[in-house]
């Protein structure tokens, strides 16, 4: 299980990523059951299409339930 800290700017931690992701405990990291786990963009780079946990993109928002 793979987890990314809001520093690395990637899909699974940006608010606009609508794949499965869970918060650690402390609210710091997030992890995905997989790096290919795959989630649809809402309003991002990849505007309603199905891209990677670990996809980028310039129109990164930090996840808010993160601190």
């Amino acid at each position: 299980m793979p987890t990314y800290s809001p520093n690395m700017k990637l899909c699974a931690t940006c608010e606009r990523w609508a794949g499965a992701r869970k918060a650690s405990a402390t609210r710091a990291f997030v992890s995905t059951a997989s790096p290919i786990t795959r989630g649809e963009c809402l309003g991002g780079g990849h505007n309603h299409a199905q891209t990677s946990a670990s996809g980028t993109c310039s129109k990164y928002r930090k996840w808010p339930v993160l601190r």
